[in-house]
């Protein structure tokens, strides 16, 4: 090699991979990076380490183009770079792993790992074998023993964190940002994941590293940046520090105790526990909890703690046993009546089942216990307002604005928020499901601090937990779990970290033969219940086979060869107005004006038949209203700010009253067209050509949201717009796309309509079109896997409406009570697919 050669190497190790300079960020009263700069090396693990609300989060989302800095430069291997949004940050080489692993819960792994960065054919179709192969290998890499099949609801927060990191590898990344990966890990997970965080680095990838693990952070890093309260405190090799600096930079001052343990008298019995079961999850565990103790309940991944405390409380159905209360039986059928029992649950996914982000501090602290503030229905405002100061100042929660949005805050403040929110109510058993992950040092004294005040007013608090220092610093007793019941419990002078280790693991060969002292035998597994994703689904099913069964017994001709035929033209009318008000909910829309759309092209299309344009016309006709009119919709929405319900609602009384003003109050009937009346009405041999048509729609809808980029955005924005937005995909053009393919689809349904109705009729019969189109949206969303809406399952169930309204006018129901029992079938449709809602995981306790 060259001198030259070697110069050239030199210089190019010494221009940083990534330089920040004098990065200012600003939000609404808080300076949340005040001049921070900083160089990375090329090739070196480096650690960004402070407290929460010290600046890493927003150092890392100014740093991949999720927020834009009010001052300040970003320079990628020594070329100065603007960061617009998360995907200049790829372009650029900088991915990360977010802390929240935002997930589509409804997307299977593989649309999960790709999303944002998909691998497409020709005319934007999606390229499923190349993808699942990808991530197949991107999952052997983490270690996961799920498929790129499983659907992201299915998935243990820690097997989310693992999807995380295998969508971050696939991007082939020169600069690796991973935010507390190790969060929710269990050991062996989190030293795969070291094991590839120094392969990556010895491949010469950059990785920026966050966590609050500072031994693991010592052990694997290069270099360690401290901040503290928004600026750089110190950078500095790990080499030349120790944990004690770093905790003493981070929080600026000396802990002295990290784990606050107070003696405090421990009294009678408060939960006992007997023979519990859950599913698979949970097996024959037995418990004894005491007032005025902290009772640590430690596993790994898959233990079944989070799913003992989920049941406890109602979020969970139990298979088997007996829960006593202070002596009393307790069963809560949900969460609100484990409440009123005395549960509090502190839940290890805080964001998403324990706060409403989108609401104030005060707002979140004060909800689950307005009722104390309240007289007569009417909120005592003053003495809400104070309540609120008082935990703020409390907790320590920083900054200390009572009105800030919850979702600006840092991690530790947002669980101080969780657990505060219980303070001021009548709650005697708190469940604390890891309450100190992604929290900083100081936070988790004021967490443990939390505890023991609790417990001293005579409460209980289970701690659950997989940070075993944690369990062994701040618990009196402590039960072990291992796939799904309880090895051991074990009391204050034994346990220690390297115990708890030996037996959450499961490590001996016989838990009978081997157990010493306290230890409990193995109980016989329970009968495990299917899920009740399932029962919706198949109930959903069973349930509408049950229905025809029932019409048919009652109206024999309800089989009958010509009925049927007519039942299918009904349903291809109305399935068709379903289709299109499906297609504007996928992405996250709502369409108020979808009966009055397919009623004014009816008229349009009726209209350019009797002035002679011919069906081609009456086709364009109502194609191109229906587009213009869901364009002026998506206008409404996206430009100016308008909830769907109200554009669209505002849009249907304008297409109702220009339906009017077109055909003059009076119906427009057709005759001598065969060729337009063959649409609605003509066979093409025993099947009707409306139905045909329907099926070609359909599977063009279906193919386009399913096989295409187009589509899988589309559900993605509708599904989850935080993880759309994360991976640099835009509402705007998905939902612009929304409207109009919805709107175009409906525009058809209205010449449809007007071909098997022989003309348009002058009655406003849109708003029953739209109960019955919301009725087959949602009831057909239940006959899914995923629990999502879907143009097939609403085909299916727009034709069992027609079925079920036909078999109900031959029984002899008069057609006048039909609008209402389709008002009962959609209410119980919302039902159902609340219910599949629920079973992805999402539990807020008021």
């Amino acid at each position: 090699m060259s001198m030259v050669e070697l110069r050239e190497t030199a210089e190019d190790r010494r221009v940083p991979a990534l330089e920040c300079r004098s990065i200012c960020k600003v939000f609404p009263g808080i300076v949340a990076l005040d001049d921070v700069s900083i160089a990375i090396d090329k090739g070196e693990v480096h650690a960004f380490l402070g407290q929460n609300g010290a600046g890493k989060s927003t150092l890392v989302k100014v740093l991949t183009g999720v927020y834009q800095p009010e001052g300040g430069e970003i320079s990628v291997d020594g070329k100065t770079v603007k960061l617009r949004d998360p995907r200049d940050a790829e372009a650029n080489g900088i991915v990360i792993v977010h802390q929240d692993q935002q997930l589509v819960a409804q997307f299977d792994v593989t649309r999960n790992v790709f999303l944002g960065n998909e691998i497409v054919k020709s005319a934007g179709m999606l390229d499923f074998p190349a993808m699942r192969t990808a991530v197949k290998a991107a999952l052997t890499r983490v270690g996961a023993d799920f498929s790129p099949d499983t659907l992201a609801r299915d998935l243990s927060v820690a097997q989310r964190e693992q999807v995380a990191i295998a969508a971050a590898l696939i991007r082939n990344p020169k600069i690796l940002v991973l935010d507390e990966p190790t969060a929710s890990l269990s050991d062996s997970e989190a030293d795969l994941l070291f094991a590839i965080v120094r392969g990556l680095r010895d491949q010469g990838v950059t990785i920026i590293y966050i966590s609050h693990y500072l031994d693991e952070v010592l052990d694997l890093v290069d270099r360690v940046t401290v901040l503290r309260d928004g600026k750089r405190v110190a950078t500095l090799p790990v080499g030349e520090t120790s944990r004690e600096a770093i905790v003493n930079m981070m929080v600026g001052r000396d802990i002295k105790q990290l784990y606050p343990k107070e003696e405090v008298a421990i009294g009678a019995p408060l939960l006992e526990v007997r023979n519990f079961f859950q599913g698979h999850m949970v097996r024959g565990v037995d418990l004894t909890v005491r007032r005025g103790e902290i009772f640590g309940i430690a596993g790994l991944m898959g233990a079944g703690r989070t799913e003992l405390a989920l049941s406890l409380i109602g979020a969970l159905p139990r298979a088997a046993g007996t829960v006593m209360l202070d002596g009393k039986p307790s069963n809560p059928r949900n969460p609100r009546a484990a409440k009123r029992e005395g549960f509090a649950l502190i839940p290890e996914d805080r964001r998403h089942e324990g706060l409403i982000t989108d609401m104030s501090v005060r707002d979140n602290l004060t909800l689950p216990n307005i009722s104390r503030w309240a007289k007569f229905g009417i909120l005592k405002l003053g003495q809400e307002k104070q309540a609120a100061q008082d935990l703020v100042k409390r907790l320590s929660i920083q900054p200390p604005n009572i009105n800030q949005q919850t979702k600006n805050l840092s991690g530790g403040n947002q669980q101080k928020i969780v657990i505060g929110r219980w303070l001021t109510g009548s709650a005697e058993i708190f469940l604390f499901d890891e309450p100190t992950t992604g929290v900083d040092v100081g936070s988790k004294v004021e967490i443990y601090k939390q505890m023991v005040e609790l417990t001293r007013r005579g409460a209980a608090v289970i701690l659950i937990s997989s940070d075993f220092e944690e369990i062994a610093g701040m618990c009196d007793r402590v039960a072990v779990m291992h796939k799904g019941g309880v090895n051991v419990v074990l009391e204050r002078e034994g346990v220690d970290p390297a115990t708890l280790l030996y037996w959450a693991t499961g490590s001996t060969e016989s838990r009978d033969a081997r157990a010493p002292a306290g230890a409990l035998p193995r109980l016989p597994e329970a009968t495990i219940p299917l899920g009740p994703g399932k029962l919706t689904r198949w109930g959903t099913v069973a349930g509408m086979l049950f229905a025809l069964l029932v019409v048919t017994a009652l109206a024999p001709q309800f089989l009958s060869l010509g009925n049927v035929f007519d039942v299918l033209k009904q349903g291809s009318v109305l399935a068709f107005i379903a289709l299109g008000l499906t297609v504007v909910l996928i992405a996250g829309g709502f369409d108020m004006s979808a009966g009055a759309i397919s009623q004014l092209t009816t008229n349009l299309a009726a209209g350019a038949l009797i002035a002679g344009m011919g069906t081609g016309a009456a086709l364009i006709f109502g194609g191109l209203t229906g587009m213009a009119i869901g364009a002026v919709n998506a206008l409404l929405v996206l430009a100016f700010g308008m909830p769907p319900f109200v554009a669209t609602l505002g849009t249907m009384f304008v297409a109702m009253g220009g339906t009017l003003l077109y055909n003059g109050g009076q119906a427009l009937t057709l005759s001598n067209q065969p060729t337009f009346f063959f649409i609605g009405q003509g066979y093409i041999g025993p099947v009707p050509f409306a139905l045909v048509l329907l099926v070609a729609t359909t599977l063009v809808l279906h193919f386009v949201l399913r096989k295409t980029r187009l589509g899988m955005r589309m559900y993605a924005v509708g599904q989850n717009l935080a993880a759309s937005e994360l991976r640099g995909i835009g509402q705007r053009r998905y939902a612009l796309a929304s409207f109009m393919i919805g709107g175009l689809v409906l525009g058809l349904s209205g010449v449809v309509l007007a071909s098997y109705s022989y003309g348009a009729s002058a009655l406003a019969t849109g708003i029953d079109f739209l109960i019955s189109a919301l009725a087959a949206a949602f009831l057909g969303s239940t006959l899914s896997r995923a629990g999502d809406l879907n143009v097939i399952g609403t085909v299916v169930a727009a034709l069992f409406l027609a079925s079920l309204s036909n078999g109900l006018i031959l029984i002899g129901v008069s057609s006048q009570a039909l609008p209402g029992i389709q008002g009962m079938v959609l209410i119980l449709s919302i039902t159902l697919g609340v219910i599949r809602r629920r079973d992805i995981g999402q539990v807020l306790i008021f």
